[in-house]
């Protein structure tokens, strides 16, 4: 029996540990970990208060991590997907700051982005074993996706189904809002300087108190290496970004010979064939990089550098 395989890490990138975390210079240095969004989150910071900071970082992560955790019966994500055609579903100010951006992706994507692709995604079952789906599942559940789906009123803070077994999966954007989140608490904490790795989404925000010129450098995964093996020619440097990458190797299944990933192209219903293994976007924040780097991958590298470009971003494929 074939067995789906996970990269360790949602979306692996590895951070320059020596570089970040084995120095203590004038101020305390703090590090906490959890488990949340089905990876490792690990926060490092610098400054006075910084362990509180910490915690109280991770602890507003914990909060979106409960309303988007599709898994989760309680969640808002779970209660969007079970409503009814026409049912008013009142959503939080997270969700809906979630949803406004991967609408706008979607739609700069022409829907290479979408959040309403799960009833899809769950049919090639990678949280499980694996299976190929057929034509004729993958078309009707291609039915059931799409953004014109949904009425959603931001202002009010509504969505609405307009058809009933609509299903929306927020599980690739969860962890890039939530970084966002924690780096937003751990300035309001005074923090001076930090490193928020949230399952390889990573945002680095002040000085690298070990770098001369106060860069943080953050090594892409090599796609299909082992874990932590990086291109040391392609370090990529950032004062205050988000690095995030979408790959074929973190998360698939092999059946008959074939590989099967799960970065799923909206206009098939099947995984996105490309000449590259995995897309890096450097961005502004976590949330948008997390949707563009998916939606570059799906669109390939002319229009995909295009959207980024669009979005003031910067991508590399590997």
């Amino acid at each position: 029996m074939n067995k789906l395989r996970w990269g360790i890490l949602a979306v692996v990138l590895v951070v320059c540990a020596a570089l970040f975390f084995g120095f203590v210079l004038h101020n305390e240095e703090y590090t906490g970990q959890e488990f949340m969004f089905d990876t490792l989150c690990s926060i490092t910071a610098y400054g006075d208060e910084a362990q509180n900071a910490v915690e109280a970082a991770l602890e507003r992560a914990r909060e979106i991590h409960s309303i988007t955790n599709g898994f989760s019966g309680d969640s808002e994500v779970s209660g969007i997907n079970s409503a009814k055609a026409g049912e008013k579903v009142k959503i939080s100010r997270d969700i809906a700051k979630i949803l406004q951006t991967a609408r706008k992706v979607e739609t700069a994507s022409n829907g290479a982005f979408d959040v309403s692709i799960a009833s899809v995604v769950r049919l090639w079952n990678f949280d499980g074993e694996g299976r190929v789906p057929s034509e004729k599942e993958i078309a009707e559940a291609l039915s059931r996706s799409g953004g014109e789906k949904f009425i959603m009123d931001f202002d009010e803070g509504l969505v609405i189904k307009k058809e009933d077994g609509i299903l929306i999966d927020l599980g690739g954007v969860a962890k890039g809002y939530a970084a966002d989140e924690a780096v937003k608490v751990l300035k309001e904490h005074g923090v001076q300087g930090a490193i928020v790795d949230f399952g390889g989404n990573i945002l680095c925000f002040g000085k690298n108190p070990n770098s001369d010129d106060g860069l943080w450098r953050v090594g892409v995964q090599k796609p299909f290496a082992p874990l932590g093996e990086v291109d040391e020619e392609n370090i990529i440097e950032v004062s205050e970004a988000a690095v995030v990458t979408s790959g074929t190797y973190q998360r698939y299944f092999e059946k008959n010979g074939e590989k099967y990933h799960h970065i799923i192209d909206t206009a098939t219903g099947y995984p996105a064939n490309r000449e590259y293994s995995s897309v890096t976007v450097v961005a502004e924040n976590g949330l948008v990089a997390d949707c563009l780097s998916t939606a570059c991958f799906v669109l390939g590298k002319e229009k995909g550098t295009e959207l980024a470009k669009s979005f003031g971003a910067e991508i590399f494929f590997k």
